[in-house]
């Protein structure tokens, strides 16, 4: 009895000294809490503990969520900077084994004007007609590209700048390759050689300005100026060729079924055998879908200006679907900044990576005939400078302006293509503008309509052998555009 009694005292004393780890979380949204409707943002999580324990987070906004699994130290607080689509609701919740559950609801502020941020370390106020404007902070800018969609204009000044952290520094060069309106405020020459190559759209959108007044004064300008737009989703999914694939393994899987059963019919009269022979049909055309399952296609369009050092893209990647399951595909990790559903209604569920600090995995529910397709954004990159010089026998001079060779392709000026060929640094061929051919094909197309009528462009099948984890059946395309000569 007293050996029970001691043994139990023991087992109060452990309990006593090792309570339960208690949980603080916090949660903050980039720009403030504004973003437009519809529109990607991010979100800051800070996560701390008084023991070290593992923690699992869940972010949940309309039908999208997102789970991470933290490794929590004593003294130490996980930051996590988690890019999603806005939501009236968005319910942020972290558990961990013994640990009271901690739950956020973050509310955020939905502009139905046109958004601009504006940091200025001065304070200064900027008013810009139509315009809903923020007071910005440099913590206030997000660590991801894609929650720069919240935001329609940006002038944002040096001091500013200094503050952003390499990530931030980033996701805003991220942005002005996707054609971001930026205008920068009394920038040195080291900020100034940061951005030096950086803006999509020929610079166009990217603007340095000495004072507040001239840079209102340059954004109102630029927003009288229409920039190219990404290409949509939809455009994209229709530079696929058109696949039968699903209908062709379930035509298959019928024919097998229905072959099985006139097997049956013409050899057995049993009866058993007669009503047993449709369900192992069916079991085994079920197996026979399952052996087919198809794989899924990556699609990626982008496009940069000849001497720009970088390229934005858009990417659609397609699941097929045979019958009702749930999928769970890995994300490339050179994509996974900017990954949500083409279709915003879809449920998808993200793993993020803590470590990385990006999404490594997609699950969401398909079926029979329904394609569920992911949608990425980005740039990368870029080293192709094109040089087209008039003849006075009114042929194109096309020169490779650049320090590296660029591959065959086709050169899309006047609604012609071009024969482009393989050209070293400094070579050059000669292109009659009257000499070139229709094309109906969809890539072509896409790429005419996106070329200026004043201008060239050439178009080349885009390289994806340095991507990681992309699907087998993988095409992309880079158009670079070039001015009239």
């Amino acid at each position: 009895m007293l050996r029970r009694l001691l043994l139990g005292l023991a087992l109060c004393g452990i309990a006593h000294a090792s309570p339960p780890p208690r949980i603080d979380l916090e949660a903050t949204p980039a720009w403030k809490g504004w973003v437009r409707p519809g529109r990607s943002t991010e979100l800051e999580i800070r996560v701390g503990t008084d023991a070290a324990t593992r923690a699992t987070l869940e972010v949940v906004a309309g039908r999208q969520t997102v789970r991470s699994d933290i490794e929590l130290q004593p003294g130490r607080v996980a930051r996590l900077h988690i890019p999603l689509t806005s939501a009236e609701k968005v319910t942020v919740s972290v558990g961990a084994p013994s640990a009271v559950p901690q739950r956020r609801d973050v509310g955020l502020s939905t502009s139905e004007s046109p958004f601009l941020g504006v940091g200025l370390a001065t304070g200064d106020q900027v008013r810009l007609e139509g315009f809903h404007t923020v007071a910005l902070a440099a913590d206030d800018l997000p660590r991801s590209s894609s929650a720069y969609s919240a935001v329609d204009a940006l002038i944002l000044d040096a001091p500013t700048l200094g503050m952003l952290d390499p990530r931030q520094i980033g996701a805003l060069l991220a942005h002005a390759a996707a054609c971001g309106r930026i205008v920068v405020l009394n920038a040195d020459a080291r900020v100034r050689r940061a951005f030096e190559g950086s803006g999509g759209c020929g610079g166009r959108a990217l603007m340095h300005a000495g004072s507040l007044d001239d840079a209102t004064t340059m954004l109102r300008s630029s927003l009288a100026v229409r920039l190219p737009q990404p290409i949509a989703p939809a455009a994209i999914g229709e530079l696929t060729r058109p696949a039968h694939v699903i209908w062709n393994r379930v035509a298959v899987a019928c024919a097998a079924y229905f072959a099985v059963a006139l097997l049956a019919v013409m050899f057995f009269s049993s009866l058993p055998v007669l009503l047993l022979s449709p369900a192992l049909a069916a079991m085994g055309a079920l197996a026979l879908l399952n052996a087919m399952q198809p794989a899924s296609q990556l699609l990626v369009w982008s496009e940069g200006d000849s001497g720009a050092q970088v390229a934005r893209y858009q990417a659609w990647q397609q699941h097929p679907g045979l019958f009702r399951q749930s999928t769970r595909v890995p994300i490339p990790p050179l994509l996974a900044s900017a990954v949500q559903p083409c279709d915003p209604t879809q449920p998808v569920r993200f793993d993020f990576d803590a470590r990385r600090g990006s999404v490594t995995f997609a699950e969401f529910d398909t079926r029979l005939f329904r394609q569920v397709a992911l949608c990425y954004s980005g740039s990368f990159p870029m080293s192709r400078a094109i040089a087209v010089e008039a003849r006075a026998d009114g042929r194109r001079d096309v020169r490779n302006a650049g320090t590296m060779a660029w591959p065959q392709g086709v050169f899309l000026a006047g609604g012609l293509v071009h024969d482009l060929p393989a050209l070293g640094p400094g070579a050059h061929t000669i292109i009659d503008p009257k000499a070139g051919r229709l094309m109906h094909d969809a890539v072509v197309r896409t790429g005419m309509s996106r070329t200026r009528a004043d201008g060239g462009a050439a178009l080349w099948t885009l390289d994806l052998g340095g991507v990681a984890d992309v699907p087998v059946e993988s095409t992309g395309w880079l158009l670079v555009s070039v001015p009239a000569p």
